[in-house]
């Protein structure tokens, strides 16, 4: 899995997301809500972004 499919796994609140800037194109930055805090995108709902965040956990202490 490469990480631009871990990224694309993520809330879709997180600005890391890859689909986090066209959906949220008419916010400014004070009035986004927050990632994970009572979101129920695709992502949160199934747990992919529990997943992926694991995954990016994991993957940071390997590299150290």
């Amino acid at each position: 899995m490469t990480e631009t499919e871990i990224y694309d796994n993520l809330c879709i609140r997180d600005k890391r997301n890859p689909s986090h800037k066209d959906i949220f194109i008419d916010f400014t930055d004070d009035e986004l809500p927050e990632p994970r805090e009572s979101c129920f995108c695709d992502n949160c709902f199934y747990g992919r972004d529990r997943l992926a965040l694991e995954i990016l956990r994991l993957n940071k202490l390997i590299e150290g």
